[in-house]
């Protein structure tokens, strides 16, 4: 491999960055498709990051040599690269680079990737926040490795309907998610008003179903498992059934909802309920 000082030659095997991929990520892949070590790669551009890997998504301490240098490696122009590279578009254009709330580090599925990049390695993007698989090949990818969803058309229907959520509700739509998942996991440790243990344990049975369920965390295969009833519980978040102001009215009246999308009694448990608190402290923020 030339050094820093070496005229820098195009690497042998240059496959193109995926949409919101990270620069971690792709310069991994770089270093892969052409039998060479990650580090010694990125050193040719510019300082090695403390604990580099595929998630770091970061240009500190990089000039604009060292997107040139980039640039020759892979023989694509730096703009090119930086309309599917988001780390690369906010050094070129750092007054307006912006924090996105809205997105968090995940991965494409194996197809994507195996059709991107073979053979086949890990791609990480910044991926909107709400989305948790991939529609175009039914695949979950919020877990180490894929899930397929065929037997789970619930699942699918209920992320078509987060779309639909962040498409009106913009950033509202992730505080909305993580609050969602927050009363469940709290319901789920507390003591549940609603019975659902039914079709959570009928989720994970066909989970459970595919091979590789042994090598992901039972903490990723319940989320899964209870994916569709936190979309209605996200969706009831964002769109009170009622216009009341009072915590306790509002309160009533998303149980009663909730029991009725559910077809279960809602068994209420009152100020102690994490959904009542949240209400609670919607209010308490619109008095402020």
């Amino acid at each position: 491999m030339p050094t820093r000082r070496d005229p820098l030659q195009p690497l042998p095997v240059a496959p193109g960055p995926v949409q919101g991929e990270t620069l971690g990520s792709y310069l991994h892949r770089l270093a892969v498709a052409n039998n060479r070590a990650a580090s010694r790669l990125v050193q040719l551009l510019g300082p090695l990051p403390s604990e580099f890997s595929p998630l770091t998504d970061s240009t500190a301490g990089w000039t604009p040599e060292s997107l040139n240098r980039l640039s020759a490696l892979v023989n694509r122009p730096a703009a090119r690269l930086a309309r599917a590279l988001p780390a690369l578009a906010d050094f070129l254009d750092p007054q307006h680079a912006l924090p996105r709330p809205e997105h968090v580090i995940g991965r494409l599925c194996r197809c994507c990737t195996a059709r991107r990049s073979p053979p086949a390695t890990t791609v990480i993007v910044r991926a909107p926040a709400h989305r948790h698989l991939c529609p175009r090949h039914e695949r979950w990818t919020r877990s180490t490795h894929d899930i397929p969803l065929t037997n789970l058309p619930e699942v699918l229907q209920a992320q078509r309907r987060l779309d639909l959520l962040a498409r009106r509700h913009g950033r509202g739509m992730q505080q909305a998610l993580e609050l969602a998942w927050k009363i469940i996991d709290e319901w789920s440790a507390g003591g549940m008003p609603l019975d659902l243990g039914r079709e959570w344990t009928r989720r994970l049975d066909r989970i459970e179903d595919h091979p590789v369920s042994g090598k992901i965390p039972f903490e990723d295969r319940h989320r899964l498992a209870a994916f569709p009833e936190i979309a209605t519980l996200t969706d009831l978040i964002l769109n009170p059934p009622t216009a009341a102001v009072d915590p306790k009215d509002l309160y009533l009246a998303t149980t009663a909802e909730l029991s009725r999308r559910f077809a279960r009694i809602y068994t209420a448990i009152g100020v102690q309920d994490p959904l009542y608190q949240h209400f609670c402290r919607v209010r308490g923020t619109r008095l402020q």
